[in-house]
């Protein structure tokens, strides 16, 4: 083979020189095209390769053909030399008188000099038994039962069968005295030598082997000699009808065989497998395969200098692009060395004022988010700040409303109460729509199971009253088939049919309101429908904006920010579900509210909060800590619990209730939030603390407090505390969370007891 030239030399000697400037990158290109010339000539020749493959396998089959002619010839000669050597044998007067006489030391001594002078491997005389009576063999073994008994069972016989494994072509004559006494056998051995033997009288080095099968499917000789592969073809040959049995070449893995039938002396089924393999037919063409080789290796060299001079021209310049973006991705001041002028220099300079206007971009990004970031922190602070200061005068407008309504009164104090006790629930219901459009959280779900009747009863209870007061009809209509347990957001389900009930009784002079709920599969349906004044048809899509309303003027007959309906619809998105509206002026409305509801358990009686704490005369009065620094929200709980027999302490602060707490004696902790010295989070952990170190209980601490955003309650309840009840307190709501906080609390003393 040529010696290949030193590519790596090249490549070196290639380097210290001054690569030519191209103008266009095509150009450059170019030089790489000459690299795929090599590559073209490869294919050309594996293509002339392959034709030669195929046309050395048609001259392996035409010889294979020959040589089975051939092998059919010789094998017919042979049989006809055995075959006369028999006949001379049993027609020979003093051997049939020793058969005759059975005289076994001269049939063996006849045996013996004719085995001997012909050449052949084994000779036995058959009697009319079946049985051999004298033989002459190179091997002590006999023939099968089998093989003696068609023996016997015919004039002659001719053909192969299997003696210790290895395959024999033997020739029967009968021995005539004058009366058949039996019949003479000569047998010659089929194995590798007299394979070899047939070997070198074929033109071409074929590898011939004698197979043989019982009649119970099972292979008697030779397989050592054979693969799988031409087991399994020369079983479908044998397997196939008698008339399709025809001798023909055919290709077997990598060889070209011809599988030729044999007739057996018993029911065993023989046939000659000549084989030659493919790889020994191409040898004389390894050569051209070096060849081939050699120009694959040239080709390879010829392809890297090609690359090692793209590499140069454009790979380099583009790496460094894809370096400078990677490093821009990350942030970074990039700019990479525009050169040229071709393509690749104005990719560069492209690139350079991309990169230029995308830090330009970011920076503004990053100001427009650092003051976007500024300006929810301060909504979210002010929202807090607004929530908390609105509440807390509204706490104590409600807080002594409840409590002054609680003493007995002429009908028009209780009426001047009743007013002030619905202008205040008339503003904290603003400032809850107006705090629900505005917080940030709104994606957030509280996912809980709940009774659907009792929500739905719930969110209408309060409007209820309302549509009593306007001498309007109200009625609640739940399917029975969708009563019981669902899993949802009950809180905001409960907001958003609050709103939608609210609206229709605000909207209705006369005749009445029904909600009406079904569901179909998980889609749970509400309907709420009122005979009032209707909405003209441009202003359905507007009624869901915040702030807008039907009759904006300053004499409409109703009031309202016009916020009930955008949270309702927002609050229905949030749960996956949606709001749509039907109406026809002067004849109602129809709201329909659609949710996602996850079906769960038929639903169990449900024990209502209770309004009042019911005192208990033989057990000891309740001892509550309450920390609230406003006098008035103090006078509140003192007014709202005493009555109760609860014991109530004031703290001013959450240091003064943390030292009170530590003291002990509290079955109860009122926490407020926003406190001087401690605020009431920070006073619930040392709360908290204090507990873990002595190994006591956790005693209940609810916090009553103004602030009650949801990012705001996560946080108490994440300190420890028990419950949240919101200001303005409502009594109801704060004896039922002070309930369940009990409740709470007992549950694991009792299992601990």
């Amino acid at each position: 083979m040529p010696k290949l030239p030193n590519l790596a030399g090249m490549l070196q000697r290639g380097a210290s020189l001054r690569a030519p400037r191209f103008t266009h990158l095509r150009t450059k290109l170019t030089v790489l095209y000459a690299g795929l010339f090599v590559a073209i000539l490869f294919v050309i020749l594996s293509a002339v390769y392959a034709a030669v493959a195929r046309n050395a396998e048609r001259i392996v089959r035409d010889e294979l053909a020959v040589s089975g002619l051939v092998f059919d010839r010789i094998w017919a000669l042979r049989s006809r030399e055995l075959e006369s050597g028999a006949n001379v044998l049993a027609r020979d007067f003093g051997f049939r008188a020793a058969v005759a006489t059975q005289d076994a030391a001269t049939i063996q001594s006849a045996l013996d000099n004719l085995r001997a002078r012909l050449g052949i491997d084994a000779a036995f005389v058959v009697g009319l038994d079946g049985r051999v009576l004298t033989a002459s063999s190179t091997s002590r073994a006999r023939p099968r039962d089998a093989v003696l008994q068609a023996i016997a069972a015919r004039d002659t016989a001719s053909g192969v069968f299997v003696m210790a494994g290895v395959p024999y072509e033997a020739v029967s004559a009968p021995i005539l005295t004058p009366m058949l006494s039996g019949w003479v056998v000569f047998a010659v051995r089929l194995d590798q030598a007299e394979m070899k033997a047939l070997e070198q009288l074929s033109a071409i080095p074929l590898q011939p082997v004698v197979l043989v099968r019982g009649v119970d499917g099972g292979w008697k000789a030779n397989t050592w000699a054979v693969s799988t592969a031409e087991l399994e073809a020369v079983g479908a040959f044998l397997d196939a009808p008698k008339s399709e049995r025809q001798a023909a070449v055919t290709r077997i893995g990598p060889a070209v065989a011809v599988i030729k039938p044999l007739t057996a002396i018993a029911q065993d089924r023989v046939v000659l497998l000549l084989r030659y393999p493919l790889a020994r037919a191409l040898e004389p063409y390894n050569w051209l395969l070096g060849a081939m080789l050699l120009l694959a290796l040239l080709g390879v060299g010829v392809i890297a200098a090609g690359s090692w001079a793209l590499a140069r021209n454009v790979t380099r310049p583009l790496l460094a692009l894809r370096d400078a973006a990677e490093r821009l991705e990350r942030g970074q001041d990039v700019q990479v060395e525009a050169a040229g002028t071709d393509e690749i220099g104005s990719l560069e300079r492209s690139f350079n004022a991309m990169a230029q206007g995308i830090r330009e971009r970011e920076r503004a990004l990053k100001l427009s988010t650092e003051r976007a970031q500024a300006a929810n922190r301060a909504k979210s602070e002010f929202l807090s700040n607004i929530s908390h200061e609105i509440r807390t005068p509204l706490n104590g407008i409600l807080g002594m409303a409840q409590i002054m309504a609680r003493e007995p009164a002429d009908a028009a104090h209780a009426q001047r109460l009743t007013v002030i006790r619905e202008s205040g629930e008339a503003l904290l219901k603003i400032l809850n729509s107006v705090l629900e459009i505005s917080k940030p959280d709104k994606a957030t779900l509280e996912v809980a199971d709940f009774d659907l009747a009792a929500v739905v009863r719930k969110a209408c209870k309060a409007e209820m009253a309302a549509a009593a007061a306007k001498g309007l009809s109200f009625d609640i209509a739940v399917a029975a088939e969708s009563q019981g347990r669902w899993r949802g957001d009950a809180g905001r389900l409960a907001q958003v049919l609050a709103n939608l009930v609210s609206n229709a009784v605000k909207f209705t002079p006369a005749g009445g309101v029904t909600v009406a709920v079904d569901h179909a599969d998980a889609i749970v349906r509400f309907r709420v429908a009122d005979t009032g004044v209707g909405i003209p048809a441009k202003w359905i899509e507007e009624v869901f904006e915040a702030f807008s309303q039907v009759d904006a003027s300053a004499t409409r007959a109703t009031g309202g920010a016009g916020l009930g309906l955008s949270v309702a619809r927002e609050m229905s998105a949030v749960m996956g579900g949606r709001i749509t509206a039907a109406s026809q002026e002067g004849r109602g409305s129809v709201f329909t509210l659609e949710v996602p509801l996850e079906r769960r358990a038929a639903a169990t009686p449900a024990r209502e909060a209770t309004a009042d704490l019911e005192p208990d005369a033989d057990a000891p009065p309740l001892r509550v800590l309450a920390a609230e620094d406003n006098k008035t929200n103090q006078l509140i709980l003192t007014s709202l619990l005493e009555p109760f027999g609860v014991d109530i302490t004031i703290a001013e602060n959450g240091r003064e209730a943390a030292e009170l707490f530590a003291a002990g004696g509290f079955d109860l902790v009122l926490m407020d939030i926003q406190m001087p010295e401690m605020g009431g989070v920070e006073a619930t952990r040392a709360i908290r603390q204090g507990e873990a170190e002595r190994g006591a209980a956790p005693t209940p601490i609810v916090a009553v407090t103004a602030n009650v955003m949801a990012e705001q309650v996560a946080e108490y309840l994440a300190v420890g505390m028990s419950g949240v009840v919101a200001k303005p307190i409502e009594a109801e709501k704060l004896f039922a969370a002070i309930e369940a906080a009990l409740d709470g609390a007992s549950e694991p003393a009792a299992q601990a007891a």
